[in-house]
This record gives C-alpha cells, sequence and structure tokens, in this order.
C-alpha cells in the first residue's frame, strides 16, 4: 500500500473556488490524491482517493435520507479521526442535511462526564440522528437516552436500513455548511453556524493569500476533527485544494509524538500545524529519541494556533530539530477562531516566529506594550520580571478587518491592549438557535467581538490573552499566563501546563488569586518548598500574594482540542474535587464562601 500522490496527474489545479464543499469534493474526485492514515508503529494503514471518498459518501446520503429526514436537519457524528467521520460529513453535504461534528472520548473527566457532554451538544443541536464507531455506542446510548432520535447507531449500521428510491440534494451556495461546536463547550454548548459562503471565502483566503497553497503542498495533521483548526483547516480547507491529506490519530500523536515528524519525513509533507503544546512535547521526547534519523527539510509551513503562541518553546523545539532539517523560518504564527470559521491572520511567510519583547511594567502598570529597552534585551539573564516576549501572529488577511478597543468601544493607539474585534467575509452570523449569545458578541455593524485582549504593532495582531481569564487584583489586570510561566520557571522539572491561574472571592468580596500547581512528590517538605518557592516567585515578579494549591498529577482539565481549561479548574476547586497534596485545608484557608447561585456563575 502507498499513499495518494502529492499532485494529480491530469487534473488542473483549483484553490477553492467552487461554490460548495460538495461541488469542491466532486471536482477533487475526478484525480488522485485523498487521504491516508498512519499507524504511529505500523506506518501506512488506510488509503482513500477522493473518488474513494465521493462514493462512499454519495452511497450514504442516500440512506440518510431514507430515514425520512427533512432538509437542514441535524446529524450528530462524533468527529473521531477516521474515514467514517470524513464519509458521513460529506454525505449530508449530499444529502441536504446538517453535519455536528461531536466530541470524541478522552481521557479526561472519565466515561460519565464525557457522555454528560455529549448529551448536552446532541441536546443543544436538536440532532436527529447520532453516528459514531461501535466502540462507543453503549455511552452514544447513555448521552441520547430519552431524546428524540430518528437513528442512532454505528456508520456500518445504516447498511441495514431499507434503503429509499430518494433525490439528493446538496446543500446550495446560499445555505449552511455545518455546525461547530466550541472545544471548550462544556456547561452551555455554543454551536457556530458556519455557512457555505464563509466556508469557501474562508478557504479561498487562506489558500491564496494566508499560506500560499503551491501545487505541489501536501499536509500533515493529528489535530482532532472536533476542533476548527483539525476540520477545517486539515480537512475541508484540503479537500478545496484537491491537495493529499496524511494523518496520525491524535491518540496515536499523544502516545507517540515523534511518529508525526517520522510521518512528515516519509510522506514529503510540506504544511503540519499544531498548538504550541504539540511541538513542546515533540522536544521533550527528542532527547530520548533512538531511531533512525527523519528529515523534516521538505516543511515549509509548520504553523501555530489554537491557543498563545510561545516563543521559547517553538526556540527550543527549532535547537532540538535543526540537525534533522528544520527550519525556523518555516514556523508560522496564525489567529483564528470557529466565529471566523478558522483562520483570520497569519504571521508572513518564511520568516519564522517574529518575536515582540515589550516593557512588563508598562503592560501591567499602563496598559500599553512599551518596547522593551535595549538594556534589558542585552541582559545575558534577561529577567522575565522586566520583558515579556510575544508572538506577532501577523496581519489581517485582505478583505478582513481588526480593531482594539476599551471597554467603552473607544478605539485604541497601537500597542495599547485592549478588546479585540474583527471583520470579514467569512465571519458567522449567528449561533445555532442562540440570539441572546449571538447578540453579546456580534454588533450591528459586522464586528465582532472575539473576547480576546491583545494589541497592534504596525498593524500585525499580538494576543495577550482571553478577557474571561483575566485576573484584576486592586485595579490590576494580570494575565493568568505570566503566574502560571513564573511557576513553571522557578520549580526544576515543573512541565509547562501543569498549572493553572485565576481568581477567588473571598466572603468579603476581595479577589484572591490562586495557582493550581499539579506536583508529583509525596514528600511533604519537598511540597512545602514547592510551595514557597512559587510564591516567592510571583510576588517577586507580579508583586502579588498568590495562594498556591498542590494537586495530583494529571488533574487539571483540558478542552478536547488540549487546551487549559482556566474555568473548568476554578469551579472545580471552588466545589472541592481536587485532593490538596500538602495536606491544607484550601476552603478554610481561603475562607470562601459562595452561594450556589454563585458557584454555577463562575
Amino acid at each position: 500500500m502507498i499513499p495518494t500522490p502529492t499532485q494529480n496527474s491530469n487534473l488542473p489545479k483549483r484553490y477553492a473556488d467552487f461554490d460548495t464543499l460538495a461541488d469542491a469534493l466532486d471536482y477533487a474526485a475526478k484525480g488522485e490524491t485523498g487521504i491516508n492514515f498512519f499507524d504511529p508503529r505500523k506506518g501506512l494503514e488506510i488509503t482513500k482517493s477522493y473518488k474513494d471518498i465521493r462514493d462512499m459518501a454519495l452511497e450514504q446520503a442516500i440512506e440518510l435520507k431514507s430515514l425520512g429526514l427533512e432538509r437542514f436537519e441535524r446529524v450528530g457524528v462524533i468527529a473521531d479521526m477516521s474515514v467514517d467521520f470524513i464519509i458521513t460529513f460529506m454525505a449530508c453535504q449530499y444529502a441536504g442535511l446538517l453535519a455536528v461534528p461531536l466530541p470524541v472520548v478522552t481521557s479526561l473527566g472519565g466515561r460519565q462526564e464525557y457522555e454528560k457532554q455529549l448529551r448536552r451538544v446532541i441536546k443543544t443541536s436538536d440532532a436527529k440522528v447520532v453516528l459514531g464507531p461501535q466502540s462507543i455506542k453503549t455511552s452514544m446510548e447513555k448521552a441520547a437516552n430519552d431524546l428524540d432520535l430518528v437513528f442512532l447507531g454505528a456508520s456500518d449500521e445504516l447498511k441495514n436500513i431499507d434503503v429509499q428510491e430518494v433525490c439528493l440534494s446538496p446543500l446550495t451556495q446560499d445555505d449552511p455548511s455545518h455546525i461547530q461546536f466550541s472545544s471548550g463547550s462544556t456547561r452551555k454548548p455554543l454551536g457556530v453556524l458556519i455557512s457555505q459562503k464563509s466556508m469557501m471565502a474562508n478557504a479561498q483566503s487562506v489558500a491564496l493569500d494566508g499560506l500560499k497553497f503551491k501545487d505541489d503542498d501536501r499536509v500533515a495533521s493529528w489535530l482532532p476533527f472536533y476542533h476548527d483548526m483539525g476540520l477545517i483547516g486539515f480537512l475541508l480547507i484540503p479537500l478545496t485544494c484537491q491537495m493529499s491529506i496524511d494523518y496520525i490519530h491524535t491518540d496515536g500523536f499523544a502516545r507517540r509524538p515523534l511518529s508525526w515528524l517520522q510521518m512528515i519525513s516519509d510522506t514529503k509533507a510540506t504544511i503540519t500545524f499544531s498548538p504550541t503544546f504539540g511541538y513542546e512535547i515533540c522536544t521533550r521526547r527528542a532527547s530520548r529519541y533512538n531511531g533512525e534519523g527523519f528529515d523534516l527539510s521538505s516543511l515549509r509551513i509548520a504553523g501555530i494556533g489554537g491557543e498563545m503562541v510561545q516563543p521559547d518553546v517553538l526556540n527550543d523545539f527549532a535547537n532540538a530539530f535543526h540537525s534533522f532539517g528544520f527550519d525556523a523560518k518555516a514556523f508560522v504564527p496564525s489567529y483564528g477562531m470557529a466565529e471566523a470559521t478558522l483562520a483570520f491572520s497569519f504571521s508572513p511567510l518564511e520568516q519564522g516566529c517574529l518575536e515582540d519583547a515589550v516593557d512588563r511594567s508598562s503592560l501591567i502598570d499602563e496598559g500599553v506594550a512599551k518596547q522593551a529597552s535595549e538594556q534589558d534585551l542585552g541582559q545575558s539573564d534577561m529577567s522575565v520580571d522586566k520583558v515579556r516576549i510575544f508572538a506577532k501572529c501577523g496581519k489581517p488577511m485582505p478583505g478582513y478587518k481588526i480593531k482594539i478597543c476599551d471597554d467603552n468601544d473607544n478605539l485604541l493607539k497601537d500597542r495599547e491592549v485592549g478588546n479585540i474585534f474583527i471583520k470579514g467575509p467569512s465571519l458567522m452570523t449567528e449561533y445555532d438557535k442562540n440570539p441572546q449569545a449571538t447578540d453579546l458578541v456580534l454588533r450591528d455593524d459586522g464586528w465582532l467581538d472575539t473576547g480576546d485582549m491583545g494589541y497592534l504593532v504596525d498593524g500585525e495582531i499580538v494576543i495577550t490573552g482571553r478577557m474571561k481569564d483575566l485576573i484584576i487584583i486592586n485595579g490590576r489586570n494580570i494575565w493568568p499566563q505570566d503566574l502560571e510561566w513564573h511557576a513553571e520557571e522557578c520549580v526544576e522539572n515543573l512541565k509547562s501546563r501543569s498549572t493553572a491561574a485565576f481568581s477567588i472571592e473571598n466572603e468579603s468580596g476581595r479577589e484572591i488569586p490562586v495557582i493550581l500547581v499539579q506536583c508529583r512528590t509525596h514528600d511533604y517538605d519537598q511540597q512545602i518548598n514547592i510551595k514557597q518557592k512559587i510564591k516567592a516567585a510571583i510576588f517577586r515578579n507580579a508583586g502579588i500574594d498568590c495562594r498556591v494549591v498542590l494537586i495530583p498529577s494529571n488533574s487539571l482539565p483540558f478542552t478536547t482540542s488540549g487546551k487549559l481549561s482556566r474555568s473548568k479548574a476554578k469551579k472545580d476547586y471552588l466545589k472541592g474535587k481536587y485532593t490538596i497534596m500538602d495536606g491544607s485545608d484550601h476552603h478554610a484557608l481561603d475562607n470562601v464562601v459562595l452561594t450556589n447561585q454563585k458557584a454555577q456563575a463562575v
């Protein structure tokens, strides 16, 4: 078995100039390119051309229509990284139905929590059909218990129904494409209704302007299909450009991160993307790698998205894999979100991660990202208490606009930190069946309040954090990432993503900063030493007293796309769900008094 070719032999290249996803697959099916799934140990396992995908999707579209579904009814499909998911998603396009990618099982929170989350999304989306792998059918049945469904089962079970004579009526350019739920959707899921026009507008912008696709480009991914970067960025957009795609399952990447890089080497992929932590995991494994060398010289774009970019992590990756042919100029920080269909901006190609070093005191005290002085930058041991390094995420793609405003919607100048608003041809028109949530973020003049904070430098966007995560102590704005990084810097062997910072109110209404720290040691004296080091580092760098709470390894909550959920960590802390490693009673120490109503509002 060999993977699908990188280029079609006789099919002229088209870059997302289609009216719909169904039109794009119809065209791609005329060539030889397609998708390939790799096993971390065994190599290439499954290969399907776009013709194969189209033929199977058309067959399943007839099966779905035979269930008696009306146009635009919703089909929930577990977004497992598999051929079955791709077939069902495209079958919905041909059948005139709306696919709703559903969360996959993760090791976080256990099966019961997963079933609760799955039920919330199924119910919120009003899905009439739920399809997924046979292996989790029991969980699907529990999640959908008592819901008004037409069909629930594994995709193969559709073949057992009585197929009717139906006429397929694919989604048109004026119809929706699908419903994308946020990867962080938990208690109150928000589904973005993505239109065919928005989908195609973003695909074409990415292909022609953002990443400037070439005829010989090939993409590689481990990103889950439940997340917009995995589904849209590394399935739908490449499909609209007839590109071959190489996948390694998300779980496979988690177990053997370097298999992602081995796959890139084997297929000579030119484009890949990951949140920062994906590069960090590979760097940590690099020192223990003793297999045959792989060649990363084919990569022209190593994108970063999905969370804040950490330049130091990228520098470590570049140093670790330079001898394997990786060029740091391939790094491309980006900015986007499901509400924009996907991408909004990319840093310039072939320039690597462009950094902006700012004076930390002006950032904290004035909300202004003043450039760091040459004196501070020239110090060999440049201290994080004086300088903060951010990554530039580029200018908006052509046709897109951005502005930074204060809390009163007044326009801010360059380097003034505020709320990020965006506008463009691929913005959502609404949250599905939720006009109240839509009105909170989408203005009448078309501007979208992203909920992110940042600033502009010569038209380039720099992200500083999420507004909802911001910690405000005595009128000062403090980014939780700062506190987390200080903690991780001062404790030897404390991995990144092992901390979560937030604030809570005590009984008098005063905000108290808290940082949860995953701790491996069970030695009491070592635990006390870790707490003291972190408290001192945070006080030294941020000038605040912070409650340090040690919790067991693998306790912090992450979204399905791998982002730390500080709001969930805070909620779990207030509910007393964490085992406190040093034996202290954190609720007694904090003297936290919260009513059930306030806890629910967190």
